[in-house]
């Protein structure tokens, strides 16, 4: 008798089990998109007179975003932080982990940056 009872349960536990956890929501971009497309100092560098470095960070921005669509809203915010400040201590402050963030990061900017569509903007401006 004992086994009826608990069988809704254990289907009830099975079917809970393979639904999975749910998605975490996509993080807004918003911010950091205003801060990539003005971030051309710290994300370039030293740009030389005359060159125009907004055809790289056209190509570089989407990129970057699409590297990072997997980043928690904090990481992003703390991401935007440093690129519109051009310093980390904002985003060091906002997130304690910011070592860490750095390093899942970086080689995603790296790919960015060496991206066949990046690399076309930067030759096309003489950069």
């Amino acid at each position: 008798m004992t086994h009826r009872l608990l069988t809704p349960a254990i289907v009830g536990l099975i079917a809970l089990a393979g639904l999975g956890a749910a998605p975490a929501a996509a993080a807004d971009f918003t911010a950091f998109r205003a801060a990539c497309a003005s971030g051309g100092a710290f994300l370039i560098g030293e740009v030389p007179e005359g060159k125009n470095v907004q055809p790289v960070l056209d190509a570089l921005c989407p990129c970057l975003e699409t590297g990072f669509a997997e980043f928690t809203q904090p990481e992003i915010d703390a991401l935007a932080a440093d690129l519109r400040t051009g310093d980390s201590a904002e985003a060091e402050a906002m997130y304690p982990a910011y070592a860490e963030l750095k390093d899942k990061a970086t080689p995603i900017l790296g790919a960015c940056f060496a991206s066949e569509a990046v690399m076309a903007a930067a030759r096309a401006e003489g950069l």
